[in-house]
């Protein structure tokens, strides 16, 4: 059987059933029969050439433990961009989409290593500051060559890293030959119950076309598990997720070197003297990291520069975070548990929030709680999320991170010469946090952290998943 196929009609049909017609013979002999709720849940064959089902598959009684598991990963799709493409008919081979909010800041490497429950990353990006080495290091070759990607053993099909500069310039040819580079692997891995492949072109699509670029990536996508699905006779399960989201809002970028330079900062990739700054620009981000020796003074200017939505900072075992106008706060951690402490205004907004919630009598809120309260918040979990940036996220930590409005964004300028900014990530603002999962296995909790995926897929699927599988 072969996909792209057409939709054709044929008798009988419910409004939300499919037909195929994967020989090209001109009738249909593949066929997807949607239920009461619009889901397709059997599919069909027609083995004699009438044009009719004379086979019919309910895929929901094959049981989880009797199929292969395929986990796609797509970089960079938005959780509310997934639902869209859902309730207009698409993906409806699975249960609906469910939040799952990425680590902070948002990044591919932190967000994959979280999704698939591995080891931690040594830096946000390839490239950063090392406090032992005294400079900046990594760089494109040191993200060519995956060294902060230890994820990256776990996956069974992943285009080759020598791809990436031409995904964001030529975004839809890399996305088809991804398409067909990962039904190759599939089709050799044989009998091997689960695979695991992550489509790196879809952040090309993304920042080139935006949203539309996405759906166009969606529909791809499900060709290809039409395909496996057609020739596997439905022994396969799905399940569909992102590592994180996007903004979708054209970028401008900000030179925080030009702005900081003006307010007596000296940018360096040592830092040695008063008020010396490492900044970060490897890519396109709506985040910021900076190294210093004075991250006090650092932060304050920072917050005060256009665009900047907030700053924060490691201080003792705690976190400050800054937002424009004088506003402040410190989160502190216990045992998984919270504390939101303002000390000026309320820079994450969290007033009303945290009125409705019961702390313990410390003042520290359940962090499973602050989810369910903030899922929908413009910063969804964010005491959880600021904290980890700073403590328990990667090895090399920034001495200020900074998350930016939606319509700016750091990287360097030859970067935006051949780039379309159409759309990134890297905020703590909820499109960019707020990535999507879904599965044909069943339905799973409306939302989630990514680190939570791991135990609620081994929970539907019935077996150990991922990294305790190899």
């Amino acid at each position: 059987m072969h996909f792209p196929a057409e939709p054709v009609e044929f008798a009988g049909a419910a409004p939300s059933d499919r037909a195929y017609d994967t020989d090209g013979d001109g009738t249909a002999d593949f066929f997807l029969y949607a239920n009461a709720d619009g889901r397709y849940d059997r599919i069909g064959y027609d083995h004699t050439g009438d044009g009719a089902a004379d086979e019919i598959i309910d895929l929901d009684a094959l049981p989880a433990k009797q199929c292969r598991h395929v986990l796609i990963v797509v970089d960079g799709f938005a959780y509310d961009a997934v639902r869209r493409h859902f309730e207009d008919g698409g993906l409806r081979l699975f249960h609906r989409p469910s939040r799952a909010i990425a680590p902070y800041p948002v990044m591919t490497d932190m967000c994959m290593e979280d999704m698939l429950g591995y080891i931690p990353c040594p830096a946000f990006e390839a490239k950063y500051y090392d406090r032992e080495a005294g400079r900046i290091v990594g760089g494109s070759m040191a993200y060519l060559q995956g060294r902060n990607e230890p994820y990256n053993e776990l996956l069974d099909y992943r285009a080759g890293l020598l791809m990436v500069p031409f995904l964001y310039i030529y975004p839809q040819a890399v996305f088809g030959k991804e398409l067909n580079d990962c039904k190759k692997a599939f089709d050799r891995e044989g009998q091997r119950p689960e695979f695991l492949t992550y489509f790196s072109s879809t952040a090309g699509m993304s920042t080139a076309l935006g949203e539309a670029g996405q759906h166009e990536s969606l529909r791809g996508l499900e060709r290809l598990m039409l395909q496996i699905l057609a020739e596997t006779r439905g022994l396969v399960k799905f399940t569909l997720a992102s590592d994180h989201g996007h903004q979708y809002e054209p970028l401008t970028r900000i030179d925080f070197e030009t702005v900081l330079e003006a307010k007596g900062w000296r940018r360096t990739d040592r830092l040695g003297r008063p008020r010396d700054f490492a900044l970060i620009e490897f890519g396109l981000t709506t985040y910021a990291s900076f190294s210093t020796n004075e991250r006090v003074q650092l932060a304050g200017d920072l917050v005060s520069i256009d665009g900047v939505e907030l700053a924060s900072y490691a201080e003792g075992e705690a976190v400050v975070v800054l937002a424009p106008g004088g506003e402040r706060a410190v989160i502190r951690q216990r045992d998984n548990r919270y504390a939101y402490e303002p000390t000026a205004g309320d820079p994450l907004g969290l007033g009303a929030i945290l009125a409705k919630l019961t702390p313990d009598a410390d003042s520290f809120y359940d962090a499973d709680e602050l989810l369910a309260a903030t899922v929908e918040h413009d910063w969804p979990a964010p005491l959880q999320r600021l904290w980890r940036a700073h403590f328990a996220l990667v090895e090399h930590v920034p001495d200020v991170i900074v998350s930016l409005r939606g319509d700016r964004c750091v990287g360097t300028k030859w970067y935006l010469s051949f780039v379309r900014g159409e759309s990134t990530h890297g905020s703590l603002a909820r499109l960019s946090s707020t990535a999507f999962v879904m599965s044909t296995a069943g339905p799973l909790p409306r939302f989630m952290r990514s680190s939570d995926v791991p135990r609620h897929m081994a929970e539907l699927l019935d077996v150990p998943v991922w990294p305790l599988r190899k």
